[in-house]
């Protein structure tokens, strides 16, 4: 046998998992601690304690649990009770580590290209009330209260690269804020609706150390602990009515910027109770686009976006690293049209093109009025047409190098003192948008605990 010759994995007998050091972990409650009601507006503040000795924050088995009652019966948005926090601030000791504005806006983006219909009509609709048979969220009864468990997703703090656990033995607490948004916005109602939160506490799971394993862990990091993490900062900008070109002011400086996910929702629907504020997004006219970082263009040649989108799948496919990716799922296209026929009893909307109901192009929706989710899961009637435009466009910002998938470099471009300029080319829309731009960049959070003995972050 030669000598490089090497085994298959299934006869590596020497090789086995080894035992992890001695650790446990166990499930704490921390209540809001700056008040125990809210109404949509306001601010929720949790605060998770430092100085816990060998412990550390799993961010990615964390929730927000919340007991939702809302003054007049009313529809979520199709992302569900994401959609009650309009901006997450994370802190400590004074220095801001994120600070994401339309938070919602940017969790309804996420959900429709990362999420499947199957898991908003499963997990996601228990956890969230997504739903998921239609373009709407979970309906709520005037008066009903409701209790939701919120993943802590779309911060730093739960997206490190590679996945990291966050020492909470920091001798500053780490405090979250919670805008909410107001009911408006976060739900569809017939009359104005208030919104009240109550029974508030961060669900977080925690891992605790032995001394023995923790001084092992402090004497290989020299009491230096350095975590790379993804983030994301909001723009915003607004196209009037009847215009045919856009540029942009952003104002993304930071030293590795991955992507920018672009979104337009018409102005009238943005703050209507009427309406499905969050996720109604559209192409607003847009014809070709690209971005200016100090006059280079990024594509070097515009995205044309067409009657379908195919190009402008594809440039969101490649900034999201799943080009190639058969697997992926999304639930943005999940709106259904009325064919004049009635529905058979077992038919449901996320069995497609049924008898009664044929897929809606909401994708592509130039202007969609956002008032009608559609209905197609009751046996014995006909289909209810959606009027909810989904559409949305990112762009890749990083090198070949790492194609998002290195576990030992990252390779964004440098933004720092750089013009960061959106460039919109537009045809055949008389209607004023509001655009939300989401810069996904890295970070990098530092806590020496031989020195301040606190977070700091670099971007």
């Amino acid at each position: 046998m030669a000598d490089n010759a090497v085994f298959s994995e299934s006869l590596a007998y020497g090789q086995q998992k080894r035992r992890a050091v001695s650790a446990r972990s166990f499930r704490v409650k921390i209540p809001s601690s700056n008040s125990t009601s809210f109404s949509d507006g306001q601010t929720i503040q949790v605060d998770l304690p430092g100085n816990l000795a060998g412990q550390y924050y799993n961010m990615n088995q964390m929730y927000l649990k919340v007991k939702v009652k809302p003054s007049v019966a009313c529809s979520l948005d199709r992302v569900g009770a994401l959609g009650f926090i309009k901006r997450l601030q994370i802190s400590t000791a004074g220095a801001q580590i994120a600070d994401i504005n339309n938070y919602n806006v940017l969790a309804a983006a996420m959900l429709d290209t990362d999420a499947s219909c199957e898991y908003k009509a499963g997990y996601g609709n228990v956890m969230l009330g997504t739903l998921g048979d239609a373009l709407k969220g979970e309906d709520i009864a005037q008066d009903a209260e409701r209790v939701f468990c919120i993943p802590m997703v779309l911060n730093p703090l739960s997206m490190t690269t590679p996945h990291r656990l966050i020492p909470a033995f920091a001798l500053s607490s780490l405090q979250f804020r919670f805008t909410l948004d107001s009911g408006a916005s976060a739900v569809v109602a017939a009359a104005a609706c208030a919104l009240t939160f109550t029974e508030v506490e961060m669900v977080c799971m925690m891992t605790e150390l032995s001394p023995q394993a923790q001084a092992m862990v402090d004497s290989s990091t020299g009491g230096k602990y350095n975590i790379l993490a993804n983030s994301f900062m909001n723009s915003g900008a607004s196209r009037s009515a009847d215009i045919t070109a856009l540029t942009a002011n952003l104002g993304f400086s930071v030293s590795s910027l991955e992507r920018i996910i672009a979104i337009h929702r018409p102005q009238a629907t943005v703050d209507a109770q009427a309406a499905y504020s969050l996720g109604n997004r559209a192409t607003a006219g847009l014809t070709e686009f690209q971005y200016l970082v100090n006059s280079e263009s990024y594509p070097a040649r515009p995205v044309v976006v067409d009657s379908k989108g195919a190009e402008s799948v594809a440039e969101t496919l490649i900034a999201d690293h799943a080009l190639a990716d058969f697997k992926k799922s999304a639930a943005f296209n999940n709106g259904f049209v009325n064919v004049g026929a009635t529905i058979p009893v077992g038919t449901s909307a996320l069995s497609g093109n049924a008898p009664g109901i044929t897929k809606s192009g909401c994708f592509m929706e130039g202007f969609p009025t956002g008032t009608s989710a559609g209905e197609s899961s009751a046996a014995g009637v006909v289909a209810t047409d959606s009027n909810i435009g989904t559409f949305l466009v990112a762009t890749e910002f990083e090198s070949g190098l790492s194609d998002g998938k290195s576990s030992t470099i990252y390779s964004g471009i440098s933004t720092i003192a750089s013009v960061v300029q959106f460039l919109g080319k537009y045809a055949g829309q008389v209607h004023p948008y509001t655009l939300d731009f989401y810069a996904q960049y890295t970070v990098l959070l530092s806590l020496d605990t031989r020195g301040s003995g606190v977070w700091s972050i670099s971007v």
